[in-house]
């Protein structure tokens, strides 16, 4: 049967990070969250038909904050999820979950529920950044989630990161990796500061341009987080994440292998049949979609065999073991060095050949996308 993903959208957040534009709404009542539940079971119960022949062994409740869900709200999309997909046995089930919105209450609840990874927002763990980004949480916050979780007996969890936030420097960064290690967490997403105009980040740094890092400074960081997390004994599977072996997110690497899943919810992407998906960003269209007994995603694009080779090189790059070269012959029928041609990448050291497969140079981790640009066809 065909492996198949699930990407559920949660597009509620309590308060909305400086820095972010992803798609979300700070509620303005419990009635809101409980009807988009709702939807979201009516949109899952439409896939029966389209699931027939795979198997889902990965879900991930995204956000937004999906950790503002009760409990009980979870346990009711997860058993439409059931019955609606046919479920492999151990599948991987992860939620993102913001500390301050948490409780130990709470973590025992979704203890019950078939949930088995969460992916906690941490992004640094000083309270002087985080009140800058507009974070609603702080350090004490954190400690006090994962104590809930560890007690719980959660033990497949991850920890964001951000690299290039103002104020941070070589030195702080080090002392946010230190103290998620010492919490014994298997997984580590570090991922560099966007700063997206549409933001109030945007302003406010426009008018303080110092406290950003340099981009230099923030190679630095990079550079000091992988040598410090590679010694204690983590593997930078893809460039923005780190997981001790057998910790590695069976979900995201679905994004990087090219392979399929579906996006459930407001504004949720998904790729099915070789189709790039898109769910709609307004809740009456997507409301209104579903009551007419009609999947709500649109096609962005479908893509051509050259699409595809572009997006499973790119995509494969990112990756530790870089891009296959049997397995990209076996997948396409063709020699990628008939194909793609990376020989000034090659003489510039941004990539070499290992075992078979083309792989990013430390210098080119951190150019990547020079190679990535020649990858697109």
């Amino acid at each position: 049967m065909k492996k198949l993903g699930i990407y559920i959208h949660i597009p509620f957040c309590k308060h909305k990070c400086t820095y972010c534009d992803f798609l979300s709404f700070i509620p303005r009542n419990e009635d809101r969250m409980e009807m988009y539940c709702r939807y979201l079971v009516k949109e899952i119960a439409l896939y029966k038909k389209q699931a027939v022949g795979c198997e889902v062994d990965t879900i991930y409740f995204g956000g937004g904050t999906p950790s503002l869900l009760t409990p009980k709200q979870i346990e009711t999309i997860l058993h439409g999820i059931e019955d609606a997909f046919f479920i492999t046995q151990n599948p991987e089930i992860t939620i993102e979950v913001n500390p301050e919105t948490v409780d130990a209450t709470w973590v025992e609840a979704l203890a019950k529920t078939s949930i088995n990874r969460v992916s906690v927002g941490l992004q640094d763990t000083h309270d002087e950044v985080l009140h800058l980004v507009g974070r609603q949480g702080n350090k004490e916050d954190f400690f006090q989630t994962m104590k809930a979780f560890k007690d719980f007996g959660f033990n497949n969890i991850s920890a964001d990161m951000m690299l290039g936030l103002p104020l941070q420097n070589k030195d702080s960064i080090l002392s946010v990796a230190k103290t998620i290690v010492a919490l014994d967490i298997p997984h580590i997403s570090a991922y560099s500061l966007i700063v997206h105009e549409d933001t109030s980040l945007y302003g406010f740094l426009k008018k303080n341009p110092t406290l950003l890092p340099t981009e230099e400074e923030e190679r630095e960081m990079y550079y000091r987080l992988t040598d410090y997390l590679e010694a204690q004994g983590f593997v930078r599977y893809e460039i923005s994440n780190f997981a001790k072996p057998g910790y590695e997110s069976r979900h995201n690497l679905k994004y990087w292998n090219l392979d399929p899943y579906v996006g459930i919810g407001l504004g949720a992407a998904g790729f099915y049949n070789k189709e790039r998906r898109v769910n709609p960003k307004s809740f009456q269209v997507y409301y209104d979609i579903l009551d007419k007994g009609e999947l709500p995603y649109k096609i962005e694009y479908s893509l051509t065999k050259e699409d595809e080779m572009s997006e499973f090189a790119f995509l494969s790059i990112r990756r530790r073991e870089g891009i296959s070269l049997l397995d990209f012959k076996n997948r396409f029928g063709v020699e990628f060095f008939d194909v793609f041609s990376l020989e000034k990448h090659f003489q510039s050291k941004l990539v070499e050949l290992r075992q078979g497969h083309v792989v990013l140079t430390p210098k080119g981790s951190d150019l990547s996308n020079l190679v990535e640009v020649d990858l697109i066809l």
